[in-house]
This record gives structure tokens, C-alpha cells and sequence, in this order.
């Protein structure tokens, strides 16, 4: 007789292809539930609840009655145990269609893995073959469907979204669109399934569908759950957008020559094709009412930025475009601030002026305030539009103002701030082109037909250039004299700056350009701009500026008002600062020819050595219960100190860019005790903010750091942190993989303390593992030692992990216990420890003895103060396992208000968790379309 036992459809169990008869729909739950657990022991208190549904006034002798009648129907061929604490029933794995279904999407999966697409689909098309229908479809039992109907529902609906991968790989559009359409109608809120019916229908050649499909998700996601699509449709759709677009380049900004010129009409030629710069152009006009409806102002525009960022262009073109609005002529002088020869004497420029608008020679006054005044006297009410392009400082321009009536347009690379404060100028900072308008630029020297052959590499060439127009126009050249190369061949030089000297002159030496900003600074400024030209970041502060130097705070802040001033450095927002890459390439040029190796090296270790003070006072500051004893350090002095956890935090999300980039630096420059030392501090940010990508990368480099420098417990340290990262990311195999390593090396340094955290990470990850007995070992050799050392606050922590595997063991009084006392252990500051960890612990606990609003209550108080204390993931994991708690005692709209705060902090966080408790929002709304709309009400 061959059995066969099936829950994957209604749960039933068949002799050779004919129905068993159980005795009834009793057995029937005990049964399902042994079969979803099969090989495993289900506690009698889990078959009870499944049995009446919470009722714990039923006796357990039934349970006991209707395990026997399964026993009888089933014969010898199957074993049904009785265990300490419960049932197990003993099953071949090819006699379940669960666990068919399983090892066949495993192996579906590892077809994947060895990119052999059509043999997945085949694999993963025969475990779906398994399903008859809905999981325990005939099982009547709400708790059971509560607990395990619709985990199973997702584990289908995973395996149909892979099979429909594989197709897609494969290429079969018309097997796969049918029926992603008609699961997408059974799944209206599933987003991954509407994303491959939009792949498919648009390989189909049915873009319009496509775009459809994600109107309609769009649609049913704001209604429903007030969500906008996921970051991963909104590529698709961008993809499929811009994968059917065969229009030409964008269109270029419009423009007109003035028509009636009249004396003096001094302007430089416009450009053929003007592209961008929209929002600037805006605002100069803005400046036309004031000029043409007054006698007696001046309106005057300053046109700031760096070196070749098209500040002459964009004055030059809007003189052009509002010439004939001024009768009275146009005058345009270079006051050369910048450049090549010294830059032009205010009273020469008057001189030259008056000439210009007719005055002779002998009427010209002599000295400077003179000819001043009679430059206000004469260009007073005429209509003028005057150009003074290249000026240096507001002392040079200041005697050049006209009289009322005029429109003065300046530029300069210097910030003209007291010529705002003092004559009411506006002030328009000139930024790099975007994408866009850097390629419409590009297109007008090398063709719009050539860009649009391939837009991809026209994106990759203007990023090169940064966005600077001058540097887009001398690389554009350059390509223009080999139209057959591809684009990518002319933004790939050994040295970036050799990438922008067309050979012809200054003006087009990119270095040229930024040498006469530079040439303009005092000695010690200089300096600081080549040492902050070394590779110290994405962008820095004024104290990590002083750090470089090796300058105290006061001495270095004015240094950097005058790069800003200058236009060397950005300030994107107040105290901090950034270079454009082409000025730093600059910047680090000029320090390699100036400065020293061992200058260059000093300024970098003062640097590393700054971040790690800082780190270390955040780190200490956020998590001070970690093992600081292991980075052997001493106070190290100079670097930031912070107040408040909150202060720590926003310093860590500030700079972790920087620090990021100095744990490499660090490895590079072979100061391997920095590089593990910073990243280990790093992970008390990481853990918080779920970085994970960032996370594992600084790590792997910190461990190569730490075993190159022989620093066994730094190399611990730095395992342990892979493992935490492994674990945050439910890789928790590969978690328990590293840290069984920590435990070996602290074992073999005798450090008792790092023996203890690593069985305390133990438990954790033996408990992901639902290892509950090896969880407890761990658990409780981490408590024997921590106790024997007199480590407090870690013990706290200790006691808490113990809590959470009792409480999945089912004793949940000895959980209450743990979790209690570790809320009474006190700190070293006398204070009981923070409350935010142990709180989920003893409302688990709470909640599994039945008292369950209070334990929701704890749980709830919890979510609070992990967000009070920034700390996103841990509220977000919370959240979402409160959600599991509202659902399964019958108060949707309850589970649904916490998935949402729950996934709104996930995708915030761009943590993977985010996708798994969007489908839970999808399932929760396909099974009680009504969750959220009302009320929920307590189970009576």
C-alpha cells in the first residue's frame, strides 16, 4: 500500500490513489498540523489552539482521543510520536506534497543559479503541479489558516513569480502573459507579478499594455494602502519608457537675436545653439521690469561660479535675447579678474566706457571719482545694457555703476557679496549642467544624429566632463575630429585633465582656466586647497578641513570662506563643503607638485586620525555597551565629542559616505589598524540605518585589514560584524558560518569576554535557525561567563535572547522571568538599563500567557522608543512582527496600520525586508478587502 499525504489543496491522506478516512474533521486539523511540521515536534499547546481556536478550557485527553484514531487509519507504514510536550509525525520526504513542492522549487532555484533557465521553469512548473487548490482548503480551523494558510498562499505565489522568471529569461512571452495576467487580477497589489507582466507584454512588442498595467497598480496601491509603486517597478516602467523612445535628442532651449542694435553695441557674439540654464535665464529677466519701468534704480545681476561653468555664455546670450529692449546700446567690457595679463584698473574701464558712449577724450575726467560721476551722468535714463564680464571683486566694480535707468549685468568667480550688501545686487550662482542640457550641448558641436545613436554614452561623456560647459565643449571638439569612435573612447584618459587642452590656447587648457583662480589665493589658503585635494571624501567640514591642515579650527574657517568665495569650493548647505571633480583633480595635481610625500601622507594620517576619534566618541555615545576593550585604544583626543545619541547618529549619517571612503583609503595606504578599527566602529551606524551593502563591502576590506596586521581579536571583531550583517539579512546560515569562526579564535586567545559575546551572536543565530536547544547552550555558557565577569549591561542583553528562546520553546513564564530581569540590572551610571531591546522580549511573552493586551501594550511602547532613538530597522522589525500579532487575533486593520509604518521605514532604508511586508499588505488586502476601512474591535 503506497500513502500519499497532501496539504497543498484539501488536506487529505490517499492509499494506493484511494482516500483514508480520518474519523472526522478533528483529526483531520491534528493531522495537518503534524504534516506542516512533519519530522518536527508540534507542542500540544500549538495542536490545541489549532484544534478550538484559542480555547484552553478543552481538554487535552480529546487531542489525546483523536491522535489514536489517526494512528489506526494510518496503520504501521507512518509513526505518529508522542514527544516531551508533544506530537511527531515521521514521514519520507517524497510521501508529502509540501515537501515535494519545496525540494523542487530548491532544485528549480540551483537551476537558476547555473543560468539554466528553461530547465528552472521546468522544475519549479512541477512543484506548482503539486497544488490542488488553496492550502487546507477542507480543514476547519480558523487558527490553523491563521497561522500557516497563508505563508504557504505566499510560498506558492514566490515559486510562480520564479517560474515566470525563468520564462521570461527564455523568452516565451505567450506561455507567460496569460497567466500573469490572471494572477496579477487575483493579486492586485503584488507588485513584483505586475512588473513581469510588464516585461512580458513589452518584449511582446505591447508597450501601450505595459504602461497600462502600471497605471492600474499605481492606481490600486494609492487607494488602497496610500503607497506609490516600489523603486523596482518605477525603473521597469522608466526602462520601458526609455527603451521605446526613438526620438532625437531633447529639444534645445529657444532663443532670439536682438533686432535693432544701435551704438554702442559691444556684445560678443551669441552662441549658434544656447542649451539649458533655464531657471537662471528666469531669474536675470526677472531683474527687466525693475530696469524698464524705473528712473531711478540700477537693477544689477552678479553671474557667479567656478571656471568654465558658462558664465560669459549665459550673459552674453541674455544681453542677446533683451538687446532690443534697450534703445540706448549695449556696452560689454572684460575687467579680465581672472586670466591672462593683470586684471583692468577701474578708472581704464570708465575711460573706456565714456569712449564708447561718445564722450571725447577731453572731457574724460582724470581722476577716478570724476570719471565715476560722469558715467552716472552720462548713462542716466538712456536705456543701457551694460555687460561687465570677468571681474574680481566688488572694489573693482563698484565705480563702474551706472546711472538709473540701466541694466547692469556682472560675472565673476568671486562671490560679489558686498556689492548685494551694499547696492542691492542679485545674486545667480551658476551650477553644472544637468543630463539633459549637457548632452543638448554636446549634440550642437558633434550632431544630434551621432548622441542619438547611442544616449547611453552621451550620459557617461557629459558625466565625465561634470557638467562643466567649457569642458563639454573642449571634449566635444575633440570627438567632432573623430566622428567613427565610439563616445566612450574620449572619457577614459589616464589623467582627467589631459582630457581638456584642445593644444590652442589657454582658454581652452582646462588646467589654464583653474590656474588663475588658484594663482589669486595667499600662500596658506593655496595649501589647502592641494591637501584638501587628496582623496578625503565625497565632501567634508570645516573640522575635518582643519584635521588635514594640521590647523586649529579658527585659522582654517576663513581659508574656507574664501575657496567658497572663489568658487574652488561648493557649499551645498551650511558647514560643509565639496569640490566639482575637475577642481579637485586640480587641487591634487597641484599637491603632488607642491607638497612633499611625507606632507601628503601626514595630512592623510591626521585625517584617518580624526575620523577615528570622532567614530569612536559616536560609536560609545550610540552603543556603549559594545566590546571597546577590543580596538586597544586610549583616549584618543581630537575628534568630535557628541552630547546625545541623537547628535551621534546625525553625525554618522552626515559622514558616512566619508567614513566609507577612509576605511579604503586606509587600506590602501596599508594603515591596517585604522581601516578594521573604523569599520568595526562604523557598524553601530550600520545596524541602526540597515546599510547593508555598504556594510559587507567595508567589512570585507576590514578583514583583509585585520589579518594582514595579525590582530587576531581585531579579525574576531571584524567576523563578528559579518556575521551580524549576515543575520540582519536573514542569511542566517552563513551568520552562524562566520561567527562559529569568533568563538574558535576567542577560545585560542583566552579573552573570556569575547567568548561571551560570541556565544551570546551564537544564540541569536542558532534561534534564526530555529536550533531552539542549541540557541539555549549558547545562551546560557554566554550568561555563565558574563555573570562571572560582572558585565552588567551586556548581561541584560544576554538575558533578553534567552527570554526570546524560551519563548519560542513555548515557556513563556521563564521568558517573562528573563526579560524582567533584564530590565532590573542596573548600569554602571546606576541607571536600569535601556528599556527598547527587552520590551519586544517580555511582550512576546506576555501575549504567549495570554495576557495579550499588555504584551501588545509593551511591544507598542517599544516601537516608540527605538524611533525615539532614530533607530529605523529595529523599529521597522518590530512593527512588522506586531502587524503578525494583530492579524492573527482577528484585527486587520490593526496589522495593516503597522505593515505600513513598517514598510515605509524599510523602503526609506532600501532594507530587502521591504518587499516581504509589501506582499503581506497584498495578502491582507486580497483576503479582507475591508482591512483598514473599519474599525477593528477586540475578540470577544
Amino acid at each position: 500500500m503506497v500513502l500519499d499525504f497532501r496539504v497543498l489543496g484539501p488536506a487529505e491522506v490517499t492509499a494506493d490513489g484511494r482516500p483514508v478516512p480520518l474519523g472526522g474533521s478533528r483529526p483531520l486539523i491534528v493531522l495537518a498540523g503534524l504534516l506542516l511540521r512533519a519530522n518536527r515536534v508540534v507542542p500540544v499547546d500549538e495542536l490545541g489552539r489549532w484544534l478550538w481556536n484559542d480555547d484552553h478550557r478543552r481538554s487535552k485527553g480529546a487531542l489525546q482521543t483523536y491522535v489514536l484514531r489517526l494512528r489506526r487509519a494510518l496503520g504501521d507504514q507512518v509513526a505518529i510520536r508522542t514527544e516531551s510536550g508533544g506530537y511527531r509525525i515521521e514521514l519520507d520526504d517524497d510521501l508529502l506534497d509540501l515537501t515535494r513542492f519545496r525540494a523542487l522549487a530548491i532544485r528549480g532555484k540551483a537551476a537558476v543559479d547555473r543560468g539554466e533557465s528553461r530547465q528552472a521553469a521546468a522544475y519549479f512548473a512541477e512543484a506548482l503541479a503539486q497544488w490542488r487548490g488553496p492550502a487546507l482548503l477542507n480543514v476547519e480551523s480558523d487558527a490553523l489558516h491563521r497561522d500557516e494558510a497563508g505563508q504557504l498562499a505566499e510560498e506558492r505565489l514566490r515559486v510562480r513569480e520564479q517560474w515566470a522568471d525563468a520564462l521570461l529569461e527564455v523568452g516565451e512571452y505567450g506561455t507567460v502573459v496569460p497567466e500573469l495576467a490572471r494572477l496579477t487580477r487575483e493579486n492586485p497589489l503584488r507588485e513584483r507579478l505586475h512588473e513581469q507582466l510588464m516585461i512580458a507584454l513589452y518584449r511582446s512588442g505591447r508597450q501601450a499594455e505595459a504602461l497600462d498595467v502600471h497605471r492600474r497598480i499605481s492606481r490600486v496601491l494609492a487607494e488602497e494602502l496610500g503607497l506609490d509603486p516600489g523603486p523596482s517597478l518605477q525603473r521597469t516602467r522608466q526602462a520601458i519608457l526609455t527603451g521605446a523612445d526613438d526620438a532625437a535628442a531633447a529639444p534645445l532651449a529657444r532663443y532670439r537675436l536682438g533686432t535693432e542694435p544701435q551704438v554702442p553695441h559691444q556684445l560678443p557674439a551669441d552662441l549658434r545653439i544656447f542649451s539649458g540654464r533655464e531657471c537662471d535665464l528666469k531669474a536675470l529677466h526677472a531683474l527687466l521690469p525693475e530696469a524698464l519701468d524705473a528712473d531711478t534704480s540700477t537693477p544689477i545681476a552678479s553671474v557667479e561660479g567656478m571656471g568654465g561653468i558658462g558664465k560669459t555664455t549665459l550673459a552674453v546670450h541674455f544681453a542677446h535675447e533683451i538687446a532690443d529692449r534697450f534703445p540706448g546700446g549695449q556696452v560689454y567690457l572684460n575687467l579680465r579678474g581672472y586670466g591672462p595679463g593683470e586684471p583692468v584698473e577701474p578708472s581704464a574701464a570708465l575711460e573706456a566706457v565714456l569712449t564708447a558712449l561718445g564722450v571725447p577724450c577731453e572731457q574724460i575726467p582724470g581722476d577716478l571719482d570724476g570719471r565715476a560721476a560722469s558715467w552716472r551722468t552720462h548713462t542716466a535714463g538712456r536705456r543701457l545694457l551694460i555687460v561687465l564680464d570677468n571681474a574680481n571683486r566688488t572694489e573693482q566694480v563698484s565705480p563702474l555703476l551706472p546711472g538709473p535707468g540701466c541694466l547692469v549685468v556682472i560675472t565673476s568667480r568671486w562671490q560679489l557679496r558686498a556689492l548685494v550688501a551694499t547696492h542691492g545686487a542679485r545674486r545667480i550662482a551658476l551650477e553644472e549642467l544637468g543630463d539633459e542640457d549637457a548632452v543638448a550641448l554636446l549634440a550642437a558641436t558633434i550632431g544630434f544624429d551621432r548622441v542619438a545613436r547611442d544616449p547611453a554614452a552621451a550620459e557617461r561623456f557629459v558625466r565625465y566632463c561634470g557638467g562643466l560647459p567649457l569642458a563639454i565643449r573642449i571634449l566635444a571638439v575633440r570627438a567632432a575630429q573623430f566622428p567613427d569612435l565610439p563616445l566612450e573612447e574620449f572619457a577614459d584618459a589616464p589623467d582627467l585633465l589631459d582630457s581638456f587642452d584642445l593644444a590652442d590656447g589657454e582658454g581652452t587648457n582646462i588646467r589654464s582656466v583653474f590656474s588663475y583662480s588658484y594663482r589669486a589665493l595667499q600662500p596658506s589658503t593655496a595649501r589647502l586647497l592641494r591637501l584638501l585635494g587628496l582623496p578625503t571624501g565625497v565632501d567634508f567640514t570645516a573640522p575635518a578641513a582643519a584635521a588635514v591642515a594640521g590647523l586649529d579650527l579658527a585659522a582654517t574657517r576663513p581659508m574656507l570662506e574664501t575657496l567658497t568665495a572663489a568658487h574652488l569650493l561648493a557649499q551645498p548647505r551650511p558647514g560643509r563643503y565639496q569640490f566639482h571633480d575637475l577642481i579637485r583633480a586640480y587641487a591634487g595635481e597641484a599637491a603632488s607638485q607642491a607638497e612633499p610625500a611625507s606632507e601628503r601622507e601626514a595630512a592623510l594620517d591626521r585625517l584617518l586620525g580624526w575620523y577615528l576619534a570622532s567614530a569612536l566618541n559616536a560609536s560609545k555615545r550610540m552603543r556603549p555597551e559594545r566590546y571597546y576593550r577590543l580596538l586597544e585604544l586610549n583616549d584618543l583626543g581630537g575628534g568630535l565629542s557628541f552630547s546625545a545619541h541623537h547628535d551621534a547618529l546625525a553625525w554618522f549619517g552626515e559622514e558616512a559616505g566619508n567614513l566609507i571612503a577612509a576605511v579604503h583609503l586606509a587600506r590602501r595606504l596599508r594603515r591596517d589598524d585604522v581601516c578594521w578599527k573604523l569599520a568595526w566602529l562604523l557598524q553601530s551606524y550600520f545596524v541602526t540605518r540597515s546599510r547593508l551593502d555598504d556594510w559587507r563591502s567595508v567589512f570585507a576590506v576590514a578583514l583583509e585589514a585585520a589579518r594582514a596586521s595579525g590582530h587576531r581579536p581585531g579579525e574576531a571583531g571584524i567576523l563578528s560584524g559579518l556575521g551580524v550583517v549576515n543575520a540582519v539579512a536573514r542569511q542566517y546560515a552563513e551568520c552562524r558560518r562566520y561567527l562559529e569562526q569568533v568563538l574558535a579564535i576567542q577560545r585560542e586567545l583566552g579573552a573570556r569576554e569575547g567568548e561571551a559575546r560570541a556565544q551570546y551572536n551564537l544564540a541569536m543565530a542558532a534561534h534564526n535557525l530555529d536550533d531552539y536547544a542549541g540557541a539555549y547552550d549558547h545562551g546560557m555558557r554566554a550568561l555563565e561567563i558574563v555573570r562571572e565577569l560582572g558585565l552588567g549591561p551586556f548581561e541584560a542583553s544576554v538575558l533578553r535572547a534567552l527570554g526570546d528562546i524560551c519563548s519560542s520553546m513555548g515557556d513563556h513564564e521563564q521568558a517573562l522571568r528573563l526579560a524582567d530581569a533584564a530590565l532590573a540590572i542596573l548600569g554602571p551610571d546606576g541607571q536600569p538599563v535601556d528599556a527598547r531591546f527587552p520590551q519586544p522580549t517580555r511582550g512576546l511573552a506576555l501575549i504567549g500567557l495570554g495576557r495579550l493586551d499588555e504584551g501588545i501594550t509593551c511591544i507598542s511602547e517599544s516601537v516608540e522608543m527605538f524611533l525615539a532613538m532614530g533607530e529605523q530597522y529595529e523599529a521597522a522589525e518590530v512593527l512588522s512582527q506586531l502587524g503578525t500579532i494583530h492579524l492573527r487575533r482577528g484585527a486587520p486593520a490593526l496589522a495593516r496600520e503597522c505593515w505600513l509604518r513598517s514598510v515605509h521605514l524599510l523602503t526609506e532604508l532600501s532594507h530587502p525586508d521591504a518587499d516581504d511586508v509589501r506582499a503581506k499588505l497584498a495578502a491582507l488586502v486580497g483576503s479582507c478587502p475591508q482591512a483598514g476601512r473599519d474599525v477593528d474591535r477586540p475578540p470577544s
